[in-house]
């Protein structure tokens, strides 16, 4: 029997209104949580294939394999949060330690020891990648989770959900000129050297604050009865509205996955960008996505859920056509071109975790039980998942169309054949998988009342 979705209050414990500092600090953390995952996704994949020479299939094995374990490092992680009781509460020592092993691998992701041939190559990255996300989880899990809980009823998680998305946007754009950063300091192996530490530096500063931040707040938590994997897998089965969304953020994460995997593929072989001109358009995005903030609150108080979500994702639709343009253009092009994504891109991630987040509260306030972590843990590890599953499908794809790995840096040339294959992986994958996700969303409104209604329903607005 499922549980249909009901819009509720939020839970009854109010730590009221948060301030300026708390929100800042408390919204920090997303900076280090997108370069930790956003900058390896970018060039991890073509580290290992043109640094290393590890074919492109094996690297993209090496990073889907751990993420798939991590599915259940996620849910356990939010178990543990919910129902561990220390005097700094449930969710911030595992955020510290979390931030620790974070920032730790994403130095280890650039630093790898000389071995003997590209399965051993691959098979140290594999285990960096688990050890990495391992603590990637124990950060994010409860991160998500106090969304929730620090906020004073609806109107206050769509504004946290807001500076969140801000922040979102910066950590982003540090992320995409982390190429920029690897040519600026020499190239080569030593420059993605100094960038694995100048990033872990930033992930390790920002996730601390944040950190900190939590560990002041005064938010509602009560230790949970631990649950068994089977019980939450349950547990969340019984929520049909945040199944549905569950979906939508699959479909959603995979299409990321595959555009970073192939973004730098796609600059370097088919528009002749630099790397470089991913930091440009990812700022002129970061611009676009933090300008489109109030346009999109403004429109979620008269629009429909799905509606809003829809244009977003045409919008996205419509950027990567556009891609397609931009071979030998000067770069200054692709500033309107970033300034446009990233206000699709504004619309439809604040939709998405506005939703997720009135749903948790939802549960919460309907059930008297704070099993918020639990929801949050197997959000997370859908998230890996498809993301790590964006990159399997990119290092398959290219391999199908035989792209040719290197070393040292020295881009291969490249057949006609295996040009084609990355431009289909970044604009055509990249597009239906997008587009699917359109699908599901209209179906959520159809079967779960209240995401149908205006949007200023579902996202708690007033």
């Amino acid at each position: 029997m499922t549980i249909p979705y009901q819009p509720q209050p939020g839970p009854a414990a109010s730590p009221g209104r948060l301030t300026f500092s708390s929100l800042f600090g408390f919204s920090l953390g997303m900076i280090g949580d997108r370069i930790f995952r956003d900058a390896p996704a970018l060039l991890l994949l073509i580290f290992m294939t043109d640094y290393l020479a590890v074919p492109p299939a094996l690297a993209g094995a090496a990073v889907f394999v751990p993420k798939l374990l991590i599915m259940f490092v996620d849910p356990i992680v939010g178990t543990v949060s919910d129902r561990l009781n220390t005097r700094w509460g449930g969710r911030v020592p595992l955020m510290f330690v979390g931030a620790l092993i974070a920032s730790i691998s994403v130095v280890g992701f650039f630093h790898v020891p000389h071995l003997p041939n590209a399965v051993g190559q691959a098979a140290y990255m594999s285990l960096i990648v688990f050890a990495g996300f391992s603590g990637y989880s124990l950060f994010t899990v409860p991160y998500l989770t106090m969304s929730a809980e620090i906020a004073d009823g609806q109107e206050e998680r769509r504004r946290i959900m807001s500076w969140r998305v801000v922040f979102m946007a910066i950590g982003l754009t540090c992320s995409a000129f982390a190429g920029a950063f690897v040519q600026a300091v020499g190239g080569g192996l030593r420059g993605y050297g100094l960038m694995g530490w100048t990033y872990g530096g930033l992930c390790l500063v920002s996730m601390m604050a944040t950190v900190v931040a939590a560990g002041r707040s005064k938010h509602p938590h009560t230790a949970q009865a631990a649950l068994s994997l089977p019980a939450q897998f349950r547990m969340v089965a019984g929520n049909a509205a945040y199944l549905r969304l569950l979906l939508v953020c699959f479909a959603q994460k995979l299409g990321e996955g595959v555009g970073y995997g192939s973004f730098a593929y796609f600059c370097i072989y088919v528009v002749k960008q630099p790397l470089s001109g991913i930091g440009l358009v990812v700022l002129a995005s970061m611009v676009g996505q933090v300008a489109s903030q109030p346009i999109w609150l403004w429109a979620s108080r008269r629009w429909s859920a799905p509606a809003l979500y829809t244009v977003g994702v045409l919008g996205w639709c419509i950027n990567l056509l556009l891609w397609l343009a931009m071979a030998g253009r000067s770069q200054l092009w692709l500033i309107p071109l970033g300034l446009e994504a990233g206000a699709a891109a504004g619309g439809f991630l604040m939709v998405t975790l506005a939703m997720l987040s009135q749903i948790l509260a939802a549960d919460s306030a309907r059930t008297g039980v704070n099993r918020e972590g639990v929801y949050s843990g197997v959000w997370c590890a859908t998230e890996k998942l498809a993301f790590a599953g964006g990159a399997l499908v990119v290092g398959v794809v290219l391999a199908l169309f035989g792209f040719s790995e290197s070393s040292n840096g020295a881009h291969a040339v490249q057949t006609p054949l295996a040009i084609i294959g990355i431009a289909f992986t970044y604009c055509g994958i990249n597009m239906i998988i997008y587009l699917a996700s359109i699908l599901t969303v209209w179906r959520s409104a159809r079967d779960a009342p209240g995401l149908g209604s205006p949007a200023a329903e579902a996202l708690g607005a007033a």
